[in-house]
């Protein structure tokens, strides 16, 4: 019991060696482990749905049930517990499934270790993130074997036996029954896809193609004759290993003309293609394009052809990190059974779940039951070692019906690797083990109907494909947004990290990103939201929405992939597969497809130094130099340091012009939350480098395609490289670069894609280009102080005026527990604006607040928004760097601000809190909120001025932003000496000042106001009743959509936080920094 517990609480290959059992021993520690899943009730059910076939011989096993039932109530009697188990054994390999049954499997000797070792040691990947290239290929004693008699004495017989130590894995049977494809190493060790027949006859690779670089694994049947496979042809590493495992792409293989495609054009693994009941192909993908890159690997389907690819299983969800060895159900359209593991960890095993797409496809929705545990809640664990201390293992799953599944299991941790019936009733008994050896892979031998084929689509010879949109509005990408606010789609192209050469998350720059995004064009979008334009095929192509000024709306961080010929058809946004799209007569259904508008220049991936450092040599580089004002954005300037990738192909060093310059933007980052992100919640206008520009710094005035340039690098995540290095690799025949182009031109017609050259021609197209001399408008007016006798006043004048009303505080309860506390503002007359403190904040003008009126001393909180909207979650603030366990730092405890909330979705709340409440709630006007702010003061905060200490008043960018530096899996603060530290403390802070709190702080933790108000300049910054009109102050504006925030934020500095610094969203855009507090007029 002790070794037991050691095991149990030890990391993933900390196992103790158990050593080979005498046989009484093995039986008495296989029947203690079976009877921990021992249920009389789920064998009965198991029984009674056996008598339902014809020829079941109903009497006999009735008989044996009861005796069963009498030996389950001998609970303390070791001999009746164990014969319970045999009887149960008995009874449930009745299943009639099983009559006269064989079955196929891996069986791989293993000697004393075999109660020790985990699944890479029967053949699959050593990690969660890797294909077959970076397995084992030595070193084994396995066969294929065939084994008979499954209800006694069980007889094997070895059906193919490599010679060189290799590995059989991937196997999968033939739907005649009598052909076995596999994986196994060659004479030359590399991997290949080989067909064995069932008598041990007709052995040969099946893909052979005269290209000694490449390996194929993971091989499937079509129903046309075809093979699937995955492939190294795209000579992609993982990026997050720096390349070090080679990315297995999906081929389509065709054994009688000798013809190979390559189908799927992903940035990281492919792997399980299956053929689903319906024809269509089933597989798994993994993708972390600006993704958390540990809870990404999601199910796809695909016509055989690879046109009409789609999300299956898992996209938009955290839960859970890997879906692995799906096997589609006998019975079923869409619905299959997989494993759910982890990313690190156990390796390739975990839980075994049956899935039905169509009660949902992300996290639990469409789980339909844990297997054997069908009356367990499937809790969404977000976890990155999900499966670490769960028993029992399980791994290749293979689904007898819908009801009943062998799988190869390791019940415990002294378990051995045995094949194993389980079903839905929660029965799981020992088929087959073998003392010294671990078996995998089971397949019942039977002639299965063959799948229907779907004839292929594509047309070989295209080099486009047509994508249609019939509405970009639909779906949960662009939830309020306005029709017609979408006005182009940017087009861009992924190109991936080489194999073994220094990638990783800093490959782009800082918080930039794993890939380069190439610029392939923009489409208009017509007045309906349809759009119909051609794409190149056979090119990882994403969209962003633009708005008229070329600024991104929404973020795919995916791709779509056109076949030759293709139409990709898709209904919106990010839209639910489940909901029945309705086919409507839309204005770009009328036309022809749109050639892209190509980039000025020519298509190329989007370099810093190509794109934005003229920007900064023609506007800004005059002022900001090594002699003036600071931060220096001169070009040319590289910084040597760790974020450098530099392999035998060149360097890649930072600029010094970028690392000035990308602090002052906004984004999402590489590793950003997985569910879809809010419309504009990265908008470019919330980035302070934009808000310094448009609100006329020193009069820069740039041009319009400056401005959709700059929209362009903030909508790509500020990169730098757009480029990548590469090193050479074993039976290359060329470089990396060349051997990618030629792969994709030979077996992707043409798909090749130059980077290097594009980026060459861009070069020398600028040199040709004539530079206009920088335009300076002076936008800094002179205006006459507002001045009035009764402002400002003192904290005490202040205090007083408010008890002159009397009551200074009223509550009124929002629900059980949950109340909302107001303070009294008295009425008054101030200096609203600052004449010296930004063009957007002048002229000043006196105001007088005619009526009192009640205030929340707080922001609203979560906990009270969600007495209204209860579903609603304010979700997380992104964390830095990658590695994440989690989607980041909180935003949803009970007593923080809500935020990611929309300005219209605020006057609800105030609304549905008026009539439940029986008092008119509503959002402040700015000029009530600045003077509620200000409460006398005619400074730049309540409590001083810009350089006033704000560590006991509030919670703005300070010195814990350097926190923000993290390293490490479940990345945590990293020390001044790291290099970490000098590239992620980026974030513009007053480091003079530390207010305790790095992100989001719940409400009312600091000094309120001499009224009562916490937070008014920082935490998160709030929602007005105003329409945002330039000054002077006029009273409130006409309605309109552009609608006045107020305050600072946790990310803001004070400069940007004052009691008369406005910004505006549009009434329809959440942020992740923006919440509200409400009023009561009198």
């Amino acid at each position: 019991m002790k070794a037991k517990i050691l095991i149990l609480v030890s990391l993933l290959y900390s196992v103790a060696t158990w050593g080979q059992l005498k046989p009484e021993e093995a039986e008495k520690l296989r029947i203690q482990n079976e009877l921990e899943y021992f249920s009389v009730e789920s064998v009965r059910q198991a029984y009674n749905d056996f008598c339902k076939v014809k020829g079941y011989d109903v009497a006999l096993y009735a008989e044996k049930l009861k005796t069963l039932e009498g030996l389950a109530a001998q609970k303390d009697n070791a001999e009746a517990m164990a014969a319970a188990v045999k009887l149960k054994r008995e009874i449930l390999l009745s299943n009639p499934l099983l009559d006269n049954a064989k079955m196929i499997v891996g069986r791989y000797r293993i000697g004393n270790n075999a109660r020790s070792v985990w699944a890479p040691s029967l053949g699959t990947q050593n990690n969660n993130w890797s294909n077959q290239s970076s397995a084992s290929r030595n070193g084994f004693n396995a066969e294929i074997a065939e084994l008979s008699n499954l209800r006694g004495e069980i007889e094997s017989r070895t059906i193919y036996k490599p010679t060189n130590g290799s590995s059989v894995t991937d196997l999968m049977l033939h739907w005649d029954g009598e052909r076995i494809l596999f994986t196994a190493a060659d004479e030359n060790h590399r991997w290949g896809v080989f067909e064995v027949n069932r008598n041990g006859e007709n052995l040969h690779k099946v893909i052979k193609v005269d290209e000694p670089d490449l390996e194929f694994f993971d091989g499937a049947y079509m129903p046309d004759g075809r093979i699937i496979a995955m492939s190294n042809i795209g000579y992609q590493g993982v990026p997050c290993v720096n390349g070090d495992d080679p990315v297995g792409n999906m081929i389509s293989y065709d054994p009688k003309s000798g013809a190979m495609r390559r189908m799927t054009f992903d940035q990281d693994a492919n792997w399980h293609p299956r053929v689903l009941n319906n024809g269509r192909l089933m597989y798994v993908r993994w993708e972390y394009t600006d993704l958390t890159h540990y809870y990404s690997r999601f199910v796809m389907h695909a016509n055989p052809d690879g046109t009409e690819t789609k999300a299956l299983y898992g996209s938009g969800g955290w839960f859970p990190n890997s879906i692995f060895d799906i096997q589609p159900l006998p019975n079923g359209n869409n619905t299959f059974v997989g494993i759910i593991s982890g990313h690190h960890g156990i390796a390739r095993s975990g839980r075994l779940i049956i899935f039905d797409p169509a009660r949902g496809r992300k996290e639990t929705k469409g789980m339909v039951q844990e297997m054997p545990f069908s009356k367990r809640e499937i809790v969404p664990l977000i976890k990155d070692e999900l499966v670490n201390g769960i028993w029992p293992q399980f791994i290749k799953p293979y689904p007898i019906s819908d009801k009943y599944f062998l799988v190869a299991a390791k019940l415990t941790p002294e378990s051995l690797w045995g094949i194993y019936l389980i079903d839905v009733y929660d029965n799981m008994t020992l088929v087959a083990e073998y003392e010294g050896e671990g078996l995998i892979n089971p397949i019942i031998v039977n002639k299965r109907p063959t799948p229907p084929i779907i004839p292929d689509r594509i047309k070989p010879t295209d080099k486009e494909a047509t994508v249609f949109i019939q509405d970009i509005y639909e779906g949960e990408g662009l939830p309020n947004v306005p029709k017609g606010t979408v006005k182009k789609l940017r087009v861009f192209a992924y190109e991936y990290t080489y194999i073994k050469s220094a990638s990783d998350h800093v490959a782009q720059g800082i918080q930039s990103g794993w890939d380069i995004k190439r610029h392939l064009g923009d489409v208009d979008v017509e007045s309906d939201g349809s759009a119909i334009f051609k794409i190149p095929a056979n090119t990882p192509v994403s969209f962003q929405p633009l708005d008229d000024e070329g600024r991104a709306i929404q973020w795919m961080r995916s791709w779509v992939t056109g076949m030759p010929g293709e139409v990709v058809s898709c209904v919106g946004c990010h839209e639910d597969q489940n909901s029945m799209p309705i086919p409507k007569r839309v204005e770009a259904s009328q036309k022809s497809p749109a050639a892209l508008q190509a980039p000025e220049g020519g298509v190329r991936s989007f370099t810093f130094e190509l794109e934005v450092q003229p920007i900064l040599d023609r506007n800004c580089v005059a002022c900001h130099n090594k002699d003036g004002a600071k931060p220096d954005f001169t070009g040319g300037i590289k910084v040597q340091g760790a974020p450098s990738r530099h392999a035998q192909s060149g360097r890649l060093d930072l600029l010094q012009s970028y690392l000035n310059l990308h602090p002052y933007v906004n984004r999402q980052g590489p590793e950003a939350d997985i569910y879809v992100m809010k419309p504009y919640e990265y908008h470019a206008s919330t980035s302070e480098l934009v808000r310094l520009l448009k609100g006329g710094h020193h009069g820069v005035t740039l041009s319009d395609k400056e401005w959709r340039t700059l929209y362009m690098w903030i909508d790509f995540n500020a990169p730098c490289h757009g480029q990548f290095v590469y090193n050479n690799v074993a039976l290359c025949p060329s470089t990396q670069y060349e051997r990618r182009i030629e792969l994709a031109n030979k077996y992707a017609n043409g798909a090749g894609v130059e980077w290097k050259r594009e980026i060459e021609e861009y070069a020398e197209y600028l040199k040709q280009q004539k530079v206009e001399p920088a335009v300076r408008v002076e936008s800094e007016k002179k205006y006459k102080d507002a001045k009035t006798k009764h402002f400002p006043f003192s904290e005490e004048v202040a205090r007083e005026m408010a008890q002159r009303y009397g009551e200074q505080k009223r509550t009124i309860t929002l629900a059980n527990g949950i109340s909302l506390t107001f303070v009294r503002i008295p009425a008054g007359t101030f200096v609203m604006g600052n004449n010296r403190r930004g063009a957007g904040n002048a002229p000043e003008s006196v105001v007088k607040i005619s009526k009192p009126f009640w205030m929340s001393a707080t922001e609203i909180t979560n906990a009270q928004y969600n007495t209204v909207f209860p579903e609603h979650d304010s979700r997380y603030t992104a964390q830095f760097w990658k590695d994440h366990v989690g989607p980041g730092y909180a935003a949803n405890r009970p007593e923080q601000p809500v935020t990611r909330i929309t300005w219209q979705q605020a006057m609800e709340f105030c609304q549905q809190i008026s009539e439940r409440c029986g008092v008119e709630v509503t959002l402040p006007t700015e000029a009530q909120w600045e003077w509620a702010c200000r409460a006398g003061s005619d400074a730049d905060f309540w409590y001083g001025d810009l350089n006033s200490d704000f560590s006991k008043a509030e919670n703005l960018a300070d010195k814990q932003l350097r926190k923000m530096a993290v390293s490490g899996i479940d990345p945590q603060p990293v020390s001044e000496k790291s290099w970490v530290y000098q590239y992620y403390t980026f974030m513009p802070r007053e480091d003079s000042v530390d207010d305790g709190t790095m992100t989001i702080a719940d409400v009312g933790k600091y000094t309120p106001n001499a009224w009562g108000l916490y937070d008014m300049h920082g935490n998160v910054a709030e929602f007005t009743r105003s329409t945002y009109a330039p000054y002077p102050y006029k009273g409130e504006p006409k309605e309109g959509d552009n609608k006045v925030v107020r305050g600072g934020a946790w990310n803001y500095r004070p400069k940007h936080s004052t009691s008369y610094v406005r910004n505006s969203y549009f009434a329809w855009q959440p942020a992740n920094n923006v919440g509200f507090r409400v009023i009561i007029e009198e």
